[in-house]
């Protein structure tokens, strides 16, 4: 199974959109078993996500929902995003008993990226954390699979991470399951 941790938001149609929703919904797609792990707010759009996931077929017991934030929107910004702290991620990932892959889909603090670490190696899960440009250096396991997200949330390079999670699931290698899903998306890139 693959977990992925993020607060996941909707677009301008009301369909599925950030980090953890695209990439949740991309490893889906290829029929991996897929449960996310975050954060929306006590809202409508809350709700919408939560249906949206459930049509996508991911589980989402692990969906926390905050009444203080607002759950994201593709061009709203108005700052209040659902808190995700290290404590909220703890207890998510309490609720999954099992898991072979952890992507961490969005930029998270050092306390909430440790306990994804140290779930992953509880596990003896693969984990895979997307970054923003120019991050601090990460502390992570050496075999952690660090990704760059692109400047502009981009469909693209979430079906790469969903496609490569589902190869990791399936229990290929990491420079082989890195191939396969580069294959499989209309992803390029210029060096590996």
């Amino acid at each position: 199974m693959i977990l992925v941790v993020g607060r996941p938001g909707l677009d301008e149609q009301g369909r599925l959109f950030g980090g953890a929703g695209l990439v949740a919904q991309a490893a889906a797609e290829t029929g991996a078993r897929v449960e996310l792990v975050g954060a929306v707010g006590d809202d409508a759009d809350g709700d919408a996500v939560a249906l949206g996931l459930g049509r996508a077929g991911i589980g989402h017991a692990a969906l926390l929902r905050d009444p203080a934030g607002t759950t994201p929107r593709r061009g709203a910004d108005d700052g209040r995003l659902p808190r995700l702290e290290a404590a909220d991620l703890e207890l998510g990932l309490s609720y999954l008993t099992e898991c072979r892959v952890i992507v961490v889909a969005e930029p998270l603090d050092a306390a909430a990226l440790a306990v994804a670490a140290e779930a992953a190696s509880y596990h003896g899960a693969a984990l895979v954390v997307v970054a923003s440009a120019g991050a601090d250096q990460l502390k992570l396991p050496a075999a952690a699979t660090v990704l760059e997200a692109p400047p502009a949330d981009d469909r693209p390079f979430a079906a790469l991470v969903g496609r490569y999670a589902a190869q990791l699931d399936a229990g290929r290698e990491a420079a082989d399951a890195w191939h396969e899903a580069l294959a499989g998306t209309s992803w390029e890139t210029v060096a590996e």
